[in-house]
């Protein structure tokens, strides 16, 4: 009995430590807990990538803008026309601006090659529209971007009236 009694005592101070099936759902827990932040780690991931595309595609459809609304030093107010700009499609070689409007022709040519450079499969069209009613010769002016993501297509439009 004497033997018996100072065993207990070696068990109760042994006690002390993890089991084996502890230290298992310690390890589940811990994966767990990892596995979301690798997750929020791949989303966070995923929106810096669509909002640096976003940024890019309204860089772009602004460089657009201005291109339409400026002409070149040089060139004659006569020779410029705003509308030599509608219905551009830079998924639509037909849609470039004829060579007599050079200027609308070399805008369309750089916004493409941007558009393809920056954004892969990205498509840009222009549109211009005048107005039924129109004393002041306004031009109604609507640029769109529109390009693949991982998940679902993006977009980016602006429009402007330029008198």
């Amino acid at each position: 009995m004497i033997l018996k009694g100072k065993i207990n005592k070696i068990r109760e101070k042994n006690d002390k430590g993890f089991t084996l099936l502890e230290v298992m759902i310690s390890v589940v827990i811990l994966s767990i807990g990892l596995l979301g932040i690798a997750v929020m780690q791949d989303a966070a991931m995923q929106g810096t990538v669509n909002g640096s595309k976003m940024s890019i595609a309204t860089n772009l459809a602004d460089e657009m803008m201005e291109r339409i609304r400026l002409k070149m030093p040089g060139v004659p107010t006569t020779a410029l026309d705003v509308t030599d700009y509608d219905d551009i499609d830079t998924n639509n070689s037909a849609t470039q601006p004829p060579t007599t409007a050079w200027q609308a022709r070399g805008d369309y040519d750089q916004w493409k090659a941007r558009i393809e450079q920056y954004l892969p499969g990205g498509v840009g069209t222009v549109t211009v529209t005048q107005p039924a009613t129109n004393p002041l010769n306004r031009n109604d002016v609507t640029v769109n971007i529109t390009w693949p993501g991982s998940t679902r297509n993006f977009s980016v439009t602006m429009m402007t009236s330029i008198l």
